[in-house]
C-alpha cells in the first residue's frame, strides 16, 4: 500500500516542478520584455534630450551670426550719417567699409553692397565691376527698404540663386538694412550677401550625433527646406519635396509655425539605402531672425538608435539567458532529487537573483557614464563653434572702440562708460577661455605627485580669503597617499570644488566651516570636500554637472563639468550629497595608479 502512494506521489510531484519551471520560464521572460521596453523608453527620451540640446545650441549660432551681421549693417549706415547715398561719399569711406568687411571675412559673407535710392549699386566691397552702377530696383530687399523698411530693423530675404557677376549661380541669402535721413527718408540700402552653400557646411552639416543622425534647416515663413533631412532638396517648398510621399514630415513641419520647440518621429529615406523608408526620431529648434522665422533640427533613424541600446542591454540579455538554463538545469536536476528540491532550488535563485541585480546595477552606471561623455562631446563641439564665432563679433567691438578712442577725447561720464565697456570685453573673453577649455581639454601629463604636499599648497593659496571669510577649516589625511595624476589639473578640480565652496557659504549667517577629508583604500583614493553652506535643492542635483547649468545668477556654468571632465579623464568619478540647508559634500574618487587608458596623455 505503502508504495503504491509513493509510485502516485512522484509523477504528480514531476508535474508540479515542470508546471511551476514553466512558469518560472514565462515571468522571466515577461520581466526580460518589460525591463527592455523601459529601458528603451528611457533611451529615446535621454537621445531625445540630447537632439534638442545640440539643436538649441547650433540655433543659438545661427541667431549670433545674423546679429554679427546686423552689427556691421549698422556700422555702414552709420557712416552716411542721414547724408545722400552717392559715389562721392562711398569713396570717402570706402576705407571704413574695407575694414568692416574685414571683420566678417572668417563668416560666410561673399560682398557688400551700397544702394543709392534708385537701386543703383555705388559701393562694392570687395570691387565687382560688373555690380557697381547697376541697378537692383527690382529685388525684394529695395522694395522692403523704401517702402516697410524702419531705421535700425534687419531684412532676411528668401533663399535664392546670384543671377550676375562673378558670384553668378551660388546659392545665397540675403541680409539688408535701409539708410534712412530726417524724418526717414528713404535714402538708400546696404545689403550683405551670404553664401549658404558656406553656411550650411560651416553651420549645418558638421552637426550629426551617431553615425546617421544629421542635421536639417527649415525656413518656416517661406515652407521652403534649406537642407533637408538627408542632406539635400535645398530650395524646394514643403509641398514639393515631402507632398504626398511624406505627409507626417509635411504637417510637422507646418506645425513649427507656432515657434517652438519640440520633438517627434517622421517616416523618411533610409540613410544607407535612399530605395528603402525607415522611421527617424528628431528634436527641433526655431530660429528667429528679424523678419522670418527658421528652424533647426537633428533627426536619426530610430533603429540605429536601437543598435546603440542592444549594445547596453547584452550583458543584461546575457544574465537573463543565463538564469533560464540555469532553471531549466535546476528543475531537470531537482526531477532525480525530488527529496531535497527545495533547498537546492532555493539556493540558485538567490545566487542568480543576486548575479542579475548586480549587473543591472553595472549596466546603468554604464549606460550613464556613457550618455554624460556623450553630451559633454556634443557640447563641447558646439561650444567650441560658438566660442570661436563670438570672437569675431568681439574683436570687431574692440577695434572699433580703439578707434574711437583715439578721435574722441574721452572725460567724466564717457570715460567711465568706455571703461564700463572694456571690463565687458575682459570678462567676456576670460568666459570664451573657460569655453573653449571646456571644449578642448588639455593633454593629461602623468607624474606621481603626495596629495597632501597638492593640498597643501592650495590650502595655502587661498589662506588669505579664507580667513577674510571667517571659514573654519579641517583637512583629514588618514594616511601618505601617493598617486599617478596630472598635478594641475587635479589642483584645478579641488581649485574650483572649494571656491564653489567658499561661494555657497558666502550668505550663511551661522558657522562657517570646510572640511577636506581624503583616504584610501583598494586601489583607490577618495577625497571629499564638504561645507556649511545652503546645501542644494534635490530636483538640480541631476543637472549639476551639465555643461552650462548654474545655480548661481553670476555664475557661468562650466565650473563642475570641467571638473567631471577632468576626474572621467583620469578615470575616477565624483559624486554630489546635499540635502538643503545642510550644506553639500563633493566625493572624488581616483586610481592610485593613474587612468588605465592614457591615449591623450603626453610624457
Amino acid at each position: 500500500m505503502i508504495f503504491i502512494l509513493r509510485r502516485h506521489k512522484l509523477p504528480l510531484a514531476l508535474v508540479a516542478v515542470l508546471i511551476g519551471a514553466v512558469a518560472a520560464l514565462l515571468l522571466i521572460q515577461r520581466a526580460s520584455r518589460d525591463v527592455r521596453a523601459e529601458a528603451r523608453a528611457r533611451f529615446i527620451e535621454q537621445y531625445n534630450r540630447q537632439q534638442s540640446l545640440m539643436a538649441e545650441l547650433a540655433s543659438h549660432t545661427l541667431e549670433e551670426l545674423f546679429a554679427t551681421y546686423h552689427r556691421n549693417l549698422d556700422l555702414v549706415v552709420n557712416l552716411f550719417e542721414g547724408k545722400a547715398v552717392t559715389r562721392e561719399r562711398a569713396r570717402e569711406v570706402k576705407g571704413s567699409l574695407e575694414k568692416i568687411y574685414g571683420s566678417l571675412a572668417n563668416t560666410p559673407v561673399i560682398d557688400m553692397v551700397i544702394f543709392d535710392n534708385r537701386g543703383i549699386a555705388i559701393g562694392v566691397e570687395p570691387y565687382d565691376a560688373y555690380t557697381l552702377g547697376r541697378s537692383y530696383a527690382w529685388r525684394d530687399y529695395y522694395h522692403w527698404a523704401r517702402e516697410m523698411g524702419r531705421p535700425g530693423q534687419m531684412y532676411l530675404s528668401p533663399y535664392a540663386r546670384l543671377q550676375g557677376g562673378v558670384q553668378r549661380g551660388n546659392k545665397a541669402v540675403i541680409v539688408a538694412e535701409g539708410i534712412y535721413g530726417p524724418g526717414e527718408t528713404f535714402l538708400g540700402v546696404v545689403i550683405c550677401a551670404i553664401d549658404f552653400d558656406v553656411l550650411a557646411k560651416k553651420h549645418i552639416l558638421p552637426i550629426h550625433i551617431g553615425k546617421e543622425g544629421h542635421a536639417w534647416l527649415a525656413d518656416i515663413s517661406n515652407r521652403t527646406m534649406l537642407v533637408g533631412p538627408s542632406g539635400r532638396l535645398v530650395g524646394l517648398t514643403f509641398e514639393e519635396a515631402f507632398l504626398p510621399r511624406w505627409p507626417r514630415l509635411y504637417r510637422l513641419l507646418l506645425s513649427m509655425e507656432n515657434g517652438q520647440p519640440g520633438s517627434d518621429w517622421y517616416d523618411y529615406l533610409d540613410p544607407g539605402s535612399f530605395q528603402h523608408q525607415v522611421r527617424k526620431i528628431g528634436s527641433y529648434h526655431p530660429i528667429r531672425i528679424e523678419n522670418r522665422l527658421w528652424a533647426l533640427g537633428i533627426s536619426t533613424p530610430e533603429h540605429e538608435v536601437d543598435e546603440m541600446l542592444s549594445t547596453f542591454l547584452h550583458r543584461q540579455e546575457t544574465f537573463a539567458n543565463t538564469l533560464l538554463v540555469t532553471v531549466i538545469g535546476v528543475a531537470t536536476l531537482l526531477l532525480g532529487l525530488l527529496l531535497n528540491w527545495n533547498r537546492v532550488l532555493s539556493a540558485q535563485v538567490k545566487h542568480h537573483t543576486g548575479a542579475l541585480s548586480e549587473a543591472h546595477s553595472r549596466l546603468e552606471s554604464t549606460f550613464h557614464e556613457l550618455l554624460v561623455a556623450k553630451k559633454v562631446a556634443a557640447v563641447g563641439h558646439l561650444a567650441l563653434g560658438l566660442a570661436h564665432e563670438i570672437r569675431n563679433p568681439l574683436s570687431a567691438i574692440q577695434m572699433n572702440m580703439q578707434m574711437i578712442r583715439k578721435k574722441i577725447d574721452l572725460a567724466g561720464t564717457l570715460r567711465e562708460n568706455f571703461a564700463i565697456v572694456d571690463g565687458e570685453i575682459q570678462r567676456l573673453n576670460r568666459l570664451l577661455k573657460n569655453v573653449m577649455d571646456f571644449a578642448r581639454p588639455r593633454s593629461l601629463h602623468l607624474q606621481q605627485a603626495e596629495l597632501k604636499e597638492l593640498i597643501g599648497r592650495l590650502m595655502q593659496l587661498l589662506s588669505q580669503r579664507l580667513e577674510e571669510q571667517l571659514i573654519r577649516t579641517t583637512v583629514r589625511m588618514e594616511s601618505p597617499i601617493q598617486l599617478i595624476c596630472d598635478p594641475e589639473q587635479i589642483h584645478q578640480v579641488f581649485l574650483n570644488l572649494i571656491l564653489n565652496a567658499m561661494e555657497a557659504m558666502g550668505d550663511t549667517a551661522g558657522e562657517r566651516h570646510l572640511t577636506i577629508h581624503a583616504r584610501s583604500a583598494d586601489g583607490m583614493a577618495q577625497i571629499t570636500v564638504s561645507d556649511t553652506g545652503a546645501g542644494i535643492p534635490q530636483n538640480k542635483l541631476e543637472q549639476l554637472f551639465d555643461p552650462f547649468f548654474t545655480t548661481r545668477a553670476s555664475g557661468g556654468g562650466l565650473g563642475l563639468s570641467i571638473v567631471q571632465t577632468i576626474v572621467l579623464r583620469h578615470g575616477g568619478t565624483v559624486a554630489v550629497e546635499s540635502e538643503p540647508g545642510q550644506g553639500a559634500s563633493f566625493t572624488v574618487t581616483l586610481p592610485l595608479q593613474g587612468p588605465s587608458e592614457t591615449g591623450d596623455t603626453a610624457p
